[in-house]
């Protein structure tokens, strides 16, 4: 079998090994496109007065699996109503600002220490934060889901993860056609490419590529193995229309990917997937909370209980029905819904909740190196000024799966990451200077002079540099509902797998290679950990919760994302899960493109079994 490095769509290591390694000059601009679409003629949602009363297809959620579910049942001639529970964002409203993107978090936590438990914020708010003992996960809220927040790593899983059991056989018996024709559905619809050749190289690729010398030297491998140039869901060409009609410029490389793009580049699900689905009859509405589904055995038909958050403070249940539902709301939000639909009374597998994992996330940095790094996003009229900013959020990652002798769950990526403007220079300044007397590791007892001479010169945090990881654990834990009605995560051991140290000592011998002292993640062993109880990881990856299975009694749902009766081999009638909640394990890569890849399979599956007849794939001229 190929690995996923043989694939197209996948990493280019050869382009980041041509790439020159000198470090780009002060002077040199980022691609400084003209062109940026007034946006405000492409709204997507229609009023909640719009609403009908039944519809065929209930989407619920807008992120990578909603918003497949939303298009693939529109162009198979469904009359369908997508719900989503955040707002939607136009490019140019996104949070540059930390005081303005605080405004924009909605903080749940439970059980920790010197905290009280937190039920807080408007739901429909941008940035969900859910605070656990053992994981903290953050989510985006919005129409385009956690894509409007993520870093636009199109990062392919290894094969070898479907060898686990976890997996339904037929899942991977059908394996060649999801890694190549679902994989191509995919990249046709979000155009994933590198960071171009004949843009400036940003700083921190220069220093990346530092860091892949190192390890390749401690590996005895070739570099060029390891260090890679990742495809991205960024588009670096000004279209006046993309392939379903909505105007795209290039990318500015202003950094602030995981904060919202302002403007427009990010080929986030809101602008393919979902206009697609509205070209195709696809009603949209947005600030809509689902509740609850339930049955009508007689009819056949399902009602979908849900709470529209207007500003008139109307917080009445509503009813909307359709002969089928698909869920989309993500691990969190999805497996949320069936258990308070198993609360009212809907034969829900007892696995509902489990295998809960946080996709081997980790975090790292490199502080007060030698070099300039940039380490966060700019201010879209600040870098339209000086063109000096750190790039996309991720542009070249170091790929250390299928290393000799390696198994699965010691395999990882890690990848130069930018955290956005809207974490405020004060607050991440201040975070990593703390830490870095509290948890870090120096790299030289020797280098103490020149790293005393860039604090006094203020330089400590300009050569920062962020790692973020992911990796294959096979560890998880469970998903739980409160008391007020929201899910948390139970999951003591979160964090310890044997593979956690490792990924440490090779970020630390990166941060050696940059002359940096190294900071682990935050929330282990730290002065955060200390204050609130968290000793565990943050992840933006939450996976499972609604796992596949052969039956009721090991999965929620079938290979197909069917909802199983209770424990039994039986499926609900019309209601499916199509998105990171059915994920059964950790991925060991950015989990996007997989979660995107089974959602087509599904939805080619469930048009097959309603008798929709064919998909038409294609796009108009």
């Amino acid at each position: 079998m190929e690995t996923s490095d043989e694939r197209t769509h996948s990493l280019h290591a050869e382009d980041t090994c041509r790439s020159s390694c000198h470090q780009t000059s002060s002077s040199s601009n980022h691609h400084q496109s003209q062109f940026q679409p007034d946006y405000e003629n492409y709204r997507l949602a229609s009023p909640i007065t719009d609403i009908k009363p039944e519809y065929d297809v209930i989407v619920i959620g807008s992120g990578y699996g909603g918003g497949i579910a939303a298009s693939r049942s529109a162009r198979a001639g469904q009359k369908v109503c997508v719900l989503e529970r955040g707002k939607e964002w136009l490019p140019g409203e996104f949070p540059e600002k930390f005081l303005d993107a605080r405004k924009e978090v909605s903080v749940t936590s439970h059980k920790l220490k010197l905290m009280k438990p937190i039920s807080g914020g408007n739901p429909t708010m941008l940035f969900d934060l859910n605070l656990s003992p053992g994981v903290a996960v953050l989510q985006g809220s919005g129409l385009g889901g956690t894509s409007l927040i993520n870093a636009n790593a199109a990062l392919l899983c290894e094969p070898k993860i479907f060898q686990d059991p976890v997996w339904p056989k037929p899942l991977c018996d059908d394996l060649d056609f999801l890694l190549e024709e679902c994989q191509q559905r995919v990249n046709d619809m979000l155009k994933p490419s590198t960071y171009p050749q004949d843009y400036p190289q940003p700083p921190k690729m220069a220093a990346f590529k530092k860091v892949a010398s190192k390890l390749a030297e401690i590996e005895d491998l070739d570099p060029c193995v390891l260090l890679k140039r990742a495809q991205l869901y960024v588009n670096f060409q000004d279209m006046t229309k993309n392939h379903v009609g909505i105007p795209q410029p290039a990318c500015i490389g202003c950094g602030n990917c995981c904060g919202g793009c302002n403007t427009g580049a990010k080929n986030t699900i809101n602008m393919n997937y979902l206009p697609d689905a509205k070209r195709h009859g696809a009603q949209l509405f947005t600030q809509v909370e689902v509740r609850a589904v339930t049955r009508d055995n007689e009819t056949g038909i399902w009602s979908v209980h849900y709470l529209h958050h207007s500003n008139r403070g109307d917080s009445e249940e509503k009813i909307v029905k359709a002969k089928v539902v698909i869920l989309g709301a993500g691990s969190l939000g999805s497996t949320g819904i069936l258990l308070r639909s198993k609360e009212r009374g809907l034969p829900i597998s007892p696995e509902i909740g489990r295998r809960f994992n946080t996709n081997g996330g980790s975090i790292g940095f490199s502080y007060n190196g030698e070099d300039e790094i940039r380490p966060r996003g700019v201010k879209l009229n600040k870098i339209r000024k000086s063109g000096r900013g750190p790039g996309p959020c991720v542009t070249t990652v170091i790929d250390m799966r299928n290393r000799p002798g390696k198994e699965i769950e010691d395999s990882f990526i890690l990848e130069d990451g930018t955290p956005p403007s809207s974490m405020g220079k004060f607050f991440f300044k201040s975070l990593l200077g703390f830490e870095s007397l509290h948890s870090g590791a120096s790299a030289s007892k020797n280098d103490k002079l020149s790293k005393f001479r860039r604090r006094l010169g203020g330089k400590s945090f300009d050569n920062s540099l962020t790692f973020l990881v992911t990796s294959s654990p096979n560890d998880a834990g469970q998903l739980q509902l409160g008391k007020d009605g929201r899910v948390w995560a139970d999951f003591p051991n979160a964090g310890e797998g044997r593979n956690y140290p490792n990924i440490d000592q090779h970020m630390k011998k990166g941060g050696e290679t940059l002359k940096g002292t190294f900071i682990p993640n935050p929330m282990w062993n730290s002065f955060v950990n200390k204050v609130t109880g968290m000793k565990g990881m943050i992840t933006v990856h939450p996976l499972g919760g609604c796992p596949m299975g052969p039956t009721g009694v090991e999965g929620v749902v079938n290979h197909g994302g069917q909802v199983f009766v209770g424990d039994s081999e039986d499926v609900h009638d019309g209601l499916y899960v199509v998105d990171g909640a059915i994920i059964p394990r950790s991925l060991g890569a950015n989990p996007s493109l997989t979660i995107a890849m089974v959602a087509e399979r599904c939805m080619w599956l469930l048009a097959k079994q309603r008798d929709w007849g064919s998909i038409d794939y294609s796009f108009d001229e």
